[in-house]
């Protein structure tokens, strides 16, 4: 009996699902999170799933795992001593290029120059130069390159990055300079841009290449610990990690290039909404992740869409491939922060923070759950009774915050919460916009531990219906991993009009990317006839920034570069609403392998856990800052079809779920909440 475990390590809870692919079971817990040891975490919730399923350790045959290691790395500013090798008269690249626009966006007033990752006292130009095309204009200088490779070992580096200029083009600077730290230093870690990222844009290449350099360290090392112990086991499975596209990779990989893990907690979490929320109600949608550390935003087309590639962590511009996921701001355990102006702000806790007041584990100052105590929307416990909810502590936290704010306590978790979800609709409606949409047009899929506490109030902002609920929305991710696939892509710089590129050209450049992604692949182990492929090409006008990206025949590229020119106007148009008399050019090639899951979700069984032992008939929840008599179920004894008009709160184990009055949620089959404006009926 085979069985497949999806992991995804957070920052305040690691959740895991195990899908008995013999039953069509799925099993999930939470667990806390081990930041000393992610593995501990892992195998603490493991050791829960094996009692409550009939799956043997020795029955998991594919781990799969999603992670937010790399980000934290970033937050905690705990990864390796970087040095930077970049091409003399560029020493200052990673001041120039700003933070990245969701940052920007999400933090309008405070987002400053973000920190680079390389010190600028371990950065050195070498003396080199390549051109665009991949000519040498100037020999790499392997003397003075070698002086300052010991200057960088002596000041202490612990890994060296190496970003060329047009390496992308031409990296043999780049493997010179490995092959002389090789000979100075040998065990000391090197990452290539070339290696890494393909084309051009030497900012965005230079931070990807830094970052992957700083956290390998703390993915190794989780790596390693996870696999050591899975290898104890009397039939190791096999360990992949999830992608920040949506796609996995071998745990060798990964350990290479972490950079490509950055984002697969999301990632994840965005596959799985899709598949629920296509199942649920046609149409685009919005997906909501509204977690404990963060939340992200992310829209989901009906019909699925290829990655985009302008992914960021934090304030840093990295160009990676992504679902389009968004990040708008801190999660439940936001701080909640009255400065002397009298407005309330909602910031991001630091790492490691003790938490919200009311979770007893010595957080004083109020947060986002803090304030949803007050108003009674949370139950006395969470996880099953794992973590208890002090309510006298969040009172003491919040009256500070009312105190500030010269109102009582009850109004003041009012505001809190209207402040925040007004700003989570502000950033939903600036990306619908951006994308061309109207938010009244979507429809709401909300997870994470605190999605669905809010997601009845956010459709009422936007009149954004249904609102979808997952049956477990609390460990969404790990859901998603377990029906991730296989994938890799690499993409090559050509900048040339596209009159001037012929089919014999762009066949070779896809065959030689073609074969390169195949290797890749084959190295994941997995076997020829089980993958596929996609051509792509991004096209823009001469002297453009902005590229689209167009499908090309994988079969025959040629068989439509006379088209291609006339498919980009007609999508310029579409997107932006005009033409330009200016040259098309070509900018970069791209090929995509990857396997068809093999896996699905969405028919599975999910074995629902009780919220707690025994929950009230009713409670007293306030709303619009009046408290009512609400009805309390409880998820699990809730049936197909049956329908829960507001107010109302639904409990389970993983997550809250909110009704407001007015509304009502119906049960679907597969136990997705939908959520709708009841039916006014005519007098």
């Amino acid at each position: 009996m085979a069985a497949r475990l999806g992991i995804d390590i957070g920052g305040t809870f690691t959740d895991l699902s195990l899908l008995d692919e013999g039953s069509g079971k799925i099993y999930a817990t939470k667990v806390p999170s081990t930041p000393e040891d992610p593995a501990s975490g892992v195998f603490t919730g493991l050791r829960e799933l094996l009692d409550i399923s009939n799956v043997s350790a020795a029955d998991i045959a594919t781990v799969v795992n999603s992670t937010s290691i790399p980000s934290l790395t970033v937050a905690e500013r705990n990864g390796s001593k970087v040095a930077l090798l970049t091409s003399e008269g560029f020493e200052h690249i990673l001041l120039l290029g700003g933070v990245s626009e969701g940052f920007a966006s999400s933090n309008p007033h405070t987002a400053t120059q973000a920190e680079p990752l390389a010190d600028l006292t371990l950065t050195r130009g070498i003396p080199e130069r390549m051109s665009a095309e991949g000519q040498i204009l100037q020999p790499l200088d392997s003397s003075v390159a070698s002086n300052m490779i010991q200057e960088i070992i002596h000041l202490g580096a612990e890994h060296i990055a190496i970003s060329l200029l047009h390496s992308y083009a031409n990296p043999i600077h780049e493997r010179i300079l490995r092959d002389l730290i090789s000979n100075l230093a040998p065990d000391l870690p090197v990452t290539l841009s070339s290696e890494l990222r393909r084309i051009f844009r030497e900012f965005e290449r230079t931070s990807l290449t830094v970052m992957n350099a700083y956290i390998q360290r703390s993915m190794i090392t989780h790596l390693k610990i996870l696999n050591d112990k899975f290898t104890d086991l009397s039939a190791p499975p096999d360990i992949f990690v999830a992608r920040s596209d949506g796609g996995l990779m071998g745990s060798e990989r990964a350990q290479r290039s972490p950079i490509f893990a950055a984002l697969s907690s999301s990632a994840c979490a965005a596959r799985a909404a899709h598949e629920i929320a296509s199942s649920a109600a046609p149409g685009d949608a919005l997906a909501l992740d509204w977690g404990g550390s963060t939340t992200e935003i992310t829209l989901l087309h009906q019909t699925p869409r290829p990655p985009l590639r302008d992914g960021s962590v934090g304030p840093y511009r990295l160009g990676l491939p992504t679902l389009g996921t968004r990040h708008i701001g801190a999660g439940a355990g936001s701080l909640i922060d009255i400065p002397i102006t009298g407005m309330i702000r909602i910031k991001a806790a630091a790492p490691n923070a003790p938490g919200p007041a009311c979770y007893g584990l010595g957080g004083t100052v109020a947060t986002l759950t803090d304030a949803n105590v007050i108003l009674g929307r949370l139950p006395h416990g969470l996880l099953g009774g794992r973590v208890s909810i002090d309510t006298g502590a969040a009172e003491t936290a919040m009256s500070m915050v009312a105190k500030a704010l010269g109102i009582d306590l009850v109004e003041a978790a009012t505001a809190v919460i209207d402040v925040a979800n007004e700003k989570v609709y502000g950033n939903i409606c600036l990306l619908a916009s951006e994308k061309h949409l109207d938010a009244k047009h979507l429809k709401l899929i909300a997870f994470g531990g605190a999605g669905p506490m809010h997601a009845n109030a956010l459709g009422m902002l936007g009149n954004m219906f249904p609102v979808v609920i997952p049956p477990q929305p609390g460990m969404l991710s790990a859901h998603g991993a377990l029906s991730a696939s296989q994938r890799h892509e690499l993409s090559q710089t050509i900048l040339k009009p596209i009159a001037t590129v012929t089919g014999t050209l762009l066949d070779q450049i896809l065959q030689k990317l073609q074969t390169h992604v195949s290797t890749q692949l084959q190295d994941d182990r997995l076997a020829n006839d089980k993958y596929a492929f996609l051509a792509e090409a991004d096209l823009r006008y001469s002297g453009d920034s902005m590229e689209i990206t167009l499908p090309l025949h994988i079969a025959d590229p040629s068989a439509n570069l006379d088209k291609l020119e006339k498919q980009f106007v007609s999508a310029h148009q579409t997107l932006s609403g005009f033409e330009k008399d200016l040259p098309v050019e070509i900018v970069n090639l791209r090929i995509i392998g990857y396997t068809q899951s093999q896996v699905s979700t969405l028919k599975a069984k999910n074995q629902l856990r009780r919220s707690e032992s025994t929950i009230p008939a009713q409670c007293r929840i306030c709303f619009d800052g009046n408290f009512l008599d609400t009805q309390v179920y409880e998820r699990l004894d809730l049936t197909p079809d049956m329908s829960v008009s507001g107010p109302a709160v639904i409990l389970q184990y993983d997550a809250t779920t909110l009704i407001h009055p007015g509304h009502e949620a119906t049960v679907c089959p597969d136990g997705t909440l939908l959520i709708q404006p009841q039916a006014i009926e005519s007098v």
